[in-house]
């Protein structure tokens, strides 16, 4: 008995600080977020675990400083998205959460969703504390619901768009009010995790910031710009502005001019905190044109840098890797110099000029 007595002290003083150990939060890598650092992630949406972890793949993303937004699925927080944080913290990499929800609830956050999306911050963060793992920044991504079908490995080979009169359909002044406090409340749950929040919006969204109205962000999935983000990134896919705008007499120069425009109104209204996420290098959901070449990036990367923008993002790591020259992608970010356009286009300036009328249209389709 007195052996026992004497024993047991001796082994919790030996046990308890290697218990206390095991259970301390692992030590965080820094979050190199600043206003004056310029930033570039990339999205991975079908990307496995396996291919985000090979060896050229991690040197690549070092090499350029790259943050890396996993697409985080429903169902899919488990020990095989551990392993991925487990080899990134090793290799002092930082992985920024992208969660979307189930397709049945239409992936994105956005008026119609706002709920489920708070909700699925819970299982992310019982996941963040069952596996010991900070999430130190959320993408939050605002765009209308998408019920197409695919998987996680691929969209739908032949997805349809929404159509306008479904998008028009779902203008509600009185619901885009009352998801005003929702958007608010899931930022404040991040806060509350120490997770830095960085909105979306899409790229018509910023008609808002002319007219000081919101219908556009209501026509593209809610109260975006309603919140404080810690950062705001919209969505301006350059290399599909010349597909659809050629329709329309758009020459390269005007797409560049009208891409330059966007960049201006988003900076003038959040400066440093803000970031345009150019693409495509990989067809998503909804199927968009891909850039031939690291070189038409370059081209709207310079102007954008020359209206003042300093983070970006790219739509999407698996078409970079995938290219012969993964390396050019990132180059073009981060080696390209500011250049504005040559000269001013009068057609960039006149789709503005309706899309801002436009915005008075869309207002009476709001209750």
């Amino acid at each position: 008995m007195r052996v026992a007595k004497i024993f047991i002290p001796l082994l919790t003083a030996f046990l308890l600080p290697a218990l206390i150990c095991s259970q301390a939060p692992k030590p965080k890598i820094p979050l190199e977020f600043a206003p004056d650092k310029p930033q570039l992630l990339v999205t991975a949406e079908y990307m496995t675990v396996d291919e985000l972890t090979e060896p050229k793949t991690i040197e690549l993303l070092k090499k350029y400083n790259v943050l890396v937004a996993p697409c985080i699925r429903a169902g899919k927080l488990d020990e095989e998205l551990a392993r991925l944080f487990d080899i990134y913290e090793k290799q002092g990499l930082t992985i920024v959460f992208w969660p979307l929800l189930p397709r049945e609830q239409g992936l994105y956050l956005n008026k119609k969703h706002a709920d489920d999306f708070y909700n699925y911050l819970d299982k992310i963060y019982q996941w963040a504390e069952q596996y010991n793992h900070p999430v130190q920044a959320m993408v939050i991504d605002i765009e209308p619901p998408n019920y197409q079908k695919g998987t996680d490995r691929a969209p739908e080979e032949k997805a349809q768009g929404i159509g306008l009169g479904a998008l028009l359909k779902t203008l509600d002044k009185k619901s885009f009010e009352a998801t005003k406090p929702k958007f608010m409340a899931i930022q404040e749950k991040l806060h509350q995790n120490g997770t830095i929040a960085v909105s979306t919006a899409l790229d018509l969204s910023v008609v808002d910031l002319i007219t000081g109205k919101t219908a556009w962000q209501d026509l593209q999935g809610g109260p975006t710009m309603a919140v404080d983000w810690d950062y705001i990134s919209f969505m301006h896919f350059g290399s599909n502005n010349y597909r659809f705008l050629s329709k329309l007499g758009f020459s390269w120069e005007d797409c560049r001019y009208l891409t330059y425009r966007i960049g201006q109104i988003v900076y003038e209204k959040y400066g440093d905190i803000s970031a345009i996420s150019v693409g495509q290098t990989l067809p998503g959901e909804g199927h968009g044109a891909v850039y031939s070449s690291a070189d038409e990036l370059a081209k709207d990367i310079e102007v954008l840098k020359a209206a003042g923008i300093k983070h970006f993002g790219i739509y999407d790591f698996q078409g970079i890797v995938q290219s012969d020259d993964p390396e050019s992608w990132f180059k073009a970010v981060r080696e390209t110099q500011p250049k504005p356009p040559e000269k001013k286009s009068q057609k960039a300036e006149n789709f503005l000029r309706t899309l801002k009328n436009t915005s008075y249209l869309l207002e009476l389709f709001r209750l």
